[in-house]
C-alpha cells in the first residue's frame, strides 16, 4: 500500500532530524569523544551516562537528563527516519512510472551510496559512525520494498524479539560494570591518529560479523519507519491517529519506566547501573518513532500559530535538511576540540562540560546549515551523495505494482 504524492515538504522529518543530531551530539561526546581510558580519579564517579566529577550537582542532572533524552534516543530517531524517507522515495518513483525493478535500483544506487561515506566517515573521523550501518540496513530493506505491510510487520516483531534476545545480556554484563571505554582504548591505546585509523579499519573488518545483531536491533526501527513512509502516515496523520498515540505513548513509558530508574541508578539511589542501562539498550530503541511523532506533532502546532517561519525554526529545519553534513561534521569539530591530537578540552571531564561542548558544536552545526542553506544548494555531503548514487538512472516505465 502506497500513499498518495505529497504536494508540498513537511516540516516534521527535517525538524526531527535536527534535533536528533542534538542527541547524537552529546551521547558520543559521553560515551565516545571524551572517553580517555584513564582509571577514574578518587573524586569522579564513572556512570554510563557520564561522570560525576566532586559530587557535582550539575554533573548528576545532565547524567539523568541524558538517561531520559539522550542515550539510545537520537539514533533510533534517525533510523526510524531513514526507513521513513526509504518509503518516501519508493513512493515518489512509483508515481513517477517507475517499474519496481526500477525503484529498487535508484534506492540501491543512493543507500549504496551512502555505504561509501559511511565507510570513509568510520575509517578517518569517527569509528562510531552510523551512516554505514544504516545504510547496509537499508538495502536490505530495499530488497523487500515491494512487500506487503503484513509481512513486513511480522518481520518487524521477529527481528525485534531477536534482537532483544542477543543485545539484552551483552547491555548488563559483568564486563561493562567496571567502566564505560571506548573501542580505541580497548583495541589501540593512546587515542592518537593511528589509533582511529586502525579501529576504523577493525570496525570494517569485523561488519560481516555485527552486521546481523545490526540488522536484528535496528532493522525493525528502519522497516517500521519505511513502512510509515509508504503509507505517508506524516502526510495524513488523520487516518493513523491511534498508531500515532501508541508510539508516542510507548515513548513516554520509556523515558518513565527506564530512564529515571537508570539515571537514579547512576546516581547511586538506586542499585544495579549495569541492568538499567541493558534495559535501556533494548527499550530505549522503542522510543525513536514515538520521538518522531511527538515532533510531528510539536511542528504542527508551530504551523497552525503561523510560527513555523521562525528564525530557530528554519535554522533547525536547514541542519535537518543537510543531516549527513551536519553529522561528519561533528565528528570534524570533536577531532578538533576534544581529541588528543586536537586541542583536547573537555577529555575526561564530567557529564555537564561535555554537555555543553558537545551542544556548542551541534549549535556550530545549525549555523552552518542555515548559512549554507541561504545559497539555496544542497549541503556539501548531500551534493557529493547524490553525485555518487545518481547519473544515469534507469528509465521509468508506467508499470506500476
Amino acid at each position: 500500500m502506497t500513499s498518495p504524492l505529497p504536494t508540498h515538504r513537511i516540516l516534521a522529518p527535517d525538524l526531527a532530524r535536527g534535533a536528533a543530531l542534538l542527541g547524537i551530539a552529546v551521547a558520543n561526546g559521553i560515551t565516545a569523544w571524551s572517553v580517555t581510558g584513564l582509571p577514574a580519579a578518587a573524586n569522579e564517579l564513572e556512570t554510563y551516562a557520564g561522570i560525576i566529577v566532586n559530587d557535582s550537582l550539575w554533573d548528576k542532572i545532565m547524567v539523568v537528563i541524558g538517561t531520559l533524552f539522550v542515550h539510545v534516543r537520537g539514533l533510533p530517531m534517525f533510523a526510524t527516519l531513514l526507513g521513513y524517507g526509504i518509503g518516501m522515495i519508493l513512493v515518489r518513483e512509483q508515481h513517477r512510472g517507475a517499474t519496481p525493478r526500477n525503484a529498487r535500483i535508484i534506492l540501491a544506487r543512493r543507500y549504496g551510496a551512502l555505504t561509501i561515506i559511511g565507510a570513509l566517515h568510520t575509517v578517518f573521523l569517527f569509528y562510531g559512525d552510523i551512516m554505514l550501518t544504516y545504510s547496509l540496513i537499508a538495502l536490505v530493506v530495499v530488497l523487500i520494498c515491494t512487500f506487503p505491510d503484513r509481512i513486513l510487520m511480522s518481520l518487524v516483531g521477529v527481528s525485534a524479539v531477536i534482537g532483544a534476545a542477543l543485545i539484552a545480556p551483552w547491555g548488563y554484563s559483568p564486563f561493562d560494570a567496571v567502566a564505560p571505554t571506548t573501542p580505541v582504548n580497548q583495541d589501540g591505546g593512546s587515542g592518537y591518529l593511528i589509533d582511529q585509523l586502525y579501529v576504523g579499519f577493525g570496525i570494517l573488518l569485523r561488519m560481516p560479523g555485527q552486521f546481523f545483531i545490526d540488522l536484528v536491533t535496528l532493522g525493525p526501527l528502519i522497516l517500521l519507519g519505511f513502512i510509515a513512509g509508504r503509507r505517508g502516515v506524516l502526510e495524513h496523520p488523520d487516518r493513523y491517529v491511534i498508531a500515532m498515540r501508541i508510539v508516542a505513548s510507548i515513548t513516554v513509558l520509556v523515558i518513565v519506566g527506564v530512564g529515571i530508574p537508570w539515571g537514579l541508578s547512576a546516581l547511586g539511589v538506586l542499585p544495579a547501573e549495569p541492568f538499567w542501562h541493558g534495559i535501556n539498550r533494548v527499550a530505549g530503541l522503542w522510543s525513536g518513532p514515538g520521538f518522531v511523532v511527538w515532533i510531528f506533532w510539536g511542528a504542527r502546532w508551530l504551523q497552525q500559530h503561523h510560527l513555523s517561519n521562525r528564525l530557530p525554526i528554519r535554522m533547525l529545519a536547514a541542519l535537518g535538511r543537510m543531516s549527513m553534513t551536519g553529522y561528519v561534521l561533528q565528528s570534524v569539530l570533536f577531532t578538533i576540540i576534544m581529541v588528543p591530537w586536537g586541542f583536547a578540552i573537555g577529555a575526561g571531564r564530567g557529564a555537564a562540560t561535555v554537555t555543553l561542548i558537545a551542544t556548542g558544536i551541534w549549535g556550530i552545526t545549525v549555523i552552518f546549515a542555515y548559512l549554507w542553506s541561504r545559497t539555496g544548494r544542497r549541503g556539501p555531503l548531500e551534493i557529493l551523495h547524490r553525485t555518487l548514487g545518481y547519473g544515469r538512472l534507469p528509465n521509468a516505465k508506467t508499470q506500476i505494482m
